[in-house]
């Protein structure tokens, strides 16, 4: 069964991955995690960048703060950026899929909708907490302003846009015991 999990920053999706493979096994692909391994030399990712930003590139690898640096105010450049790193992670997260033997497999991504991604899963779950909880998490745990958090926030998918899409529904407001048992039982009644 491949799971595609989505939510929010500071929803505590981090929380359901690990629960998942300390207790189930899973398998976990992180889209953050593959995009930035397939930066690296030795990927066609990496042969792209180095090409559309060759002033980047510092003793054979991508100075990610300077690319950040480029992209940051010139939306043609981060334009380029996504159209190599976002059809690259996909890629490769599709291949790990394809290549893993877990009977569990969990896609946690912010690519997840509107990629095409979402249909290579046989189940959308969506780990949900509330607003003021998630800007607490984010100010304590990442040290972000609430401003900062507010606009963040602000910058993805709502709530609801969240909730059409998804097979099942994880509240993590509350403890991490009350999350397990969520966990537990929607993996109860499936076969996997």
């Amino acid at each position: 069964m491949v799971i595609g999990l989505m939510g929010g920053v500071g929803s505590g999706k981090s929380t359901v991955l690990d629960y998942l493979e300390e207790n189930y096994g899973a398998y976990i692909i992180q889209s953050d995690h593959v995009a930035k391994e397939i930066m690296t030399p030795g990927f066609k990712v990496f042969d792209k960048l180095s090409k559309a930003f060759p002033e980047v590139i510092e003793n054979g690898k991508i100075n990610s703060k300077k690319l950040a640096s480029i992209v940051f105010n010139d939306k043609d450049k981060l334009d380029t950026l996504n159209s190599i790193t976002h059809p690259g992670t996909i890629e490769e997260i599709l291949n790990r899929i394809e290549q893993s033997n877990n009977s569990i497999i969990v896609v946690e991504s912010a690519l997840l909708l509107g990629s095409g991604l979402e249909s290579h899963c046989d189940e959308l779950w969506y780990v949900y907490c509330e607003h003021n909880e998630r800007v607490n998490r984010l100010v304590e745990n990442r040290g972000y302003s609430v401003e900062k958090s507010e606009e963040i926030i602000s910058n993805q998918p709502s709530d609801e846009e969240y909730n059409h899409f998804a097979d099942e529904f994880i509240d993590n407001t509350f403890s991490v015991e009350k999350t397990r048992e969520q966990i537990d039982m929607i993996l109860s009644n499936k076969e996997c």
